[in-house]
């Protein structure tokens, strides 16, 4: 044998070993273990695009339009606490306020996050209903504790309640986070005021002008 048909033989057996490992025939053999096997899908339904669509349109300050596919999204799923939510808030900064209420009391209490307990409360508050709005604040505190400006929203609410010795505790929750908040300390100082407790009151509006 001629040494270059040694040489064609050689290189034939070195190919037809490496062949079975090589990428090529890696997908050849997945290709006929598996025949036909679609691609992955990640479809949405109708109802999903259209509250994704209201999701971005309230994120962009269209509210009226953002309300509509709301609506949309609960005619054909009429149980989708997101949807009820999300039209709720779009109402409220529609300035429609009183609609608003009336679809976020349709969410059933263990569906509602802690910021939709706060949309409560705002939502209580815009209709003057003080007492429903201090129990709306307090469950949403309950949650998260250290968001000072609801807690000093709390004690602005039990003061316009005459509800004066809650709302100094409440105060002095804020001012215990916040020593530097001048203009806390002078509302604290008006409601020791009003509840009689003048010489604490003193106190506190000295502190407040550095004295």
């Amino acid at each position: 044998m001629s040494l270059t048909r040694r040489l064609c033989l050689a290189a034939f057996f070195a190919l037809a070993t490496l062949l079975p490992f090589s990428p090529l025939f890696a997908q050849t053999q997945i290709q006929t273990a598996e025949p036909g096997l679609p691609p992955a899908r990640d479809d949405l339904a109708s109802w999903q695009a259209r509250l994704e669509l209201a999701r971005l349109l309230a994120q962009s300050g269209r509210h009226g339009e953002a309300a509509e596919q709301y609506r949309g999204v609960l005619k054909e799923n009429p149980n989708q606490p997101q949807a009820r939510v999300g039209l709720a808030r779009a109402l409220f900064w529609s300035g429609k306020p009183e609609a608003a209420a009336a679809e976020l009391a349709k969410v059933p209490q263990g569906s509602l996050t802690p910021e939709d307990r706060l949309l409560q409360a705002e939502l209580h508050l815009a209709g003057s209903r003080h007492d429903e709005a201090i129990t709306a604040l307090r469950a949403y505190l309950a949650l998260r504790p250290t968001d000072t400006k609801a807690r000093l929203k709390l004690a602005d609410v039990l003061s316009w309640r005459k509800r004066l010795d809650e709302s100094l505790v409440e105060y002095e929750k804020v001012l215990a986070a916040s020593p530097q908040d001048q203009q806390v300390r002078r509302r604290y100082a008006r409601v020791l005021t009003w509840a009689g407790r003048n010489d604490d009151a003193i106190r506190e509006l000295r502190k407040s002008l550095g004295q």
